[in-house]
């Protein structure tokens, strides 16, 4: 069975002093919703109950869809990748096929622990967000945000991951094509 191939354009946006704001806004409560359910799964993993994603996943989705929207099931899931590559590592781990320098740890928080303040991100499902000639239009959040760059892929979109680089102070978007 064929593999799909998958790739990624990234794109720097350029949003208006406006829009920033409301990309700051938004990015915390991200980051808010994948800290609680990551806080959620690490205190199922650490007193050995079983890390039940289902459950983790209605709690925050039922929390958070009023300011998410079904975005919030997005960053559940994205959550639950993260944790499941933990799991396939400690398994790897015990079996002995990794080597001794790499220690598999839980999914950390989206957290700068030297600022102490939460690292902003978006997570938009496939089919909540539009590309235009120059511009991402986030349905859900009725954000209309210009972008540097060239999306030299075709096909179809996955699940758009937009980023904040503190150092740079920008803003990236990252565009999946299958």
């Amino acid at each position: 069975m064929p593999t799909e191939l998958r790739r990624t354009c990234r794109v720097r946006l350029v949003p208006d002093p406006d829009t920033e704001r409301r990309l700051f806004e938004l990015g915390d409560v991200f980051a808010k919703c994948w800290n609680e359910v990551n806080y959620l799964r690490r205190r199922q993993f650490f007193e050995k109950v079983g890390v039940d994603f289902a459950l983790t996943e209605k709690l925050i989705y039922e929390k958070y869809k009023g300011e998410l929207k079904v975005n919030a099931q997005q960053v559940a899931r994205k959550n639950a990748e993260a944790w499941r590559s933990f799991f396939k590592n400690l398994k790897l781990k015990k079996e002995g096929k990794l080597p001794s320098f790499i220690v598999p740890r839980p999914p950390g928080y989206r957290k700068d622990r030297e600022k102490n303040e939460r690292v902003p991100f978006l997570l938009i499902r496939n089919d909540r967000y539009e590309l235009g000639d120059g511009y991402i239009y986030l349905k859900d959040f009725k954000l209309k945000i210009p972008y540097k760059g060239r999306i030299h892929l075709k096909g179809k979109q996955g699940r758009l991951e937009i980023h904040y680089d503190p150092v740079r102070r920008r803003w990236y978007a990252h565009i999946p094509f299958r």
